[in-house]
């Protein structure tokens, strides 16, 4: 559908006043305190557009990305793959509150194979942010508690900048598979562009950083 084919469509959700961080914040922040050779597999939507963005505005390189365009759900299973595969690199996958819900089993499968090398970093906004900021089911889970009954180690809850730079570099030295829940508000900047490379494009230079 072409864009501007609908009207605007005013959202009935009371707003209230909200101290937490942006996800654009906070994914800074996480990418910021990665490691060199870290691989990244991000959700679809405005995070992997932020994630697009920080990299050029610090005048980096995308091949470490890998940003899952138009297939919600799916990041943490792909993360998953690529964690088994390359047992020597880090594996850091960004998803969404939105996105862990569509495919839950996924968290017990990383629960019982236990890579070792995998980061799980859930960015909750309890909305769908990408698609006009529809709730999600998100505010009446306690992911950590899911998680932990299933046998996940190296959990952590971060709701400010502070607390996400003390995790992250507390994260460093956890074994994985680790967990790290990042409560954010909703929102983007009005001006988010999208990513310039084609998905095509990304995943063979992708392919190419991995196999180095």
């Amino acid at each position: 559908i072409k864009k501007g084919t609908f009207d605007e469509y005013e959202k009935k959700i009371k707003k209230k006043q909200d101290v937490r961080m942006v996800r654009e914040k906070a994914l800074e922040i996480i990418l910021d305190n990665l490691e060199e050779d870290e691989i990244i597999v991000s959700t679809t939507g405005k995070t992997s557009r932020e994630i697009f963005e920080i990299r050029d505005k610090k005048k980096q390189s995308h091949e470490k990305d890998f940003l899952t365009v138009g297939s919600m759900g799916h990041c943490s299973s792909i993360a998953l793959g690529i964690a088994i595969a390359r047992p020597n690199r880090r594996v850091i996958c960004i998803d969404g509150d939105g996105s862990m819900l569509m495919h839950m089993g996924i968290l017990a499968t990383i629960a019982s194979l236990k890579p070792s090398n995998f980061l799980h970093i859930l960015i909750n906004n309890e909305v769908h942010e990408s698609v006009g900021g529809q709730e999600t089911a998100a505010k009446h889970i306690d992911f950590l508690k899911i998680i932990k009954s299933i046998g996940g180690s190296g959990l952590f809850k971060a709701e400010d900048p502070e607390k996400l730079k003390r995790v992250m570099v507390k994260i460093k030295s956890a074994k994985g598979p680790s967990f790290i829940e990042v409560n954010v508000k909703p929102g983007s900047r009005v001006n988010l562009g999208r990513p310039s490379v084609e998905p095509i494009e990304n995943k063979k230079s992708f392919m190419a950083y991995i196999d180095k």
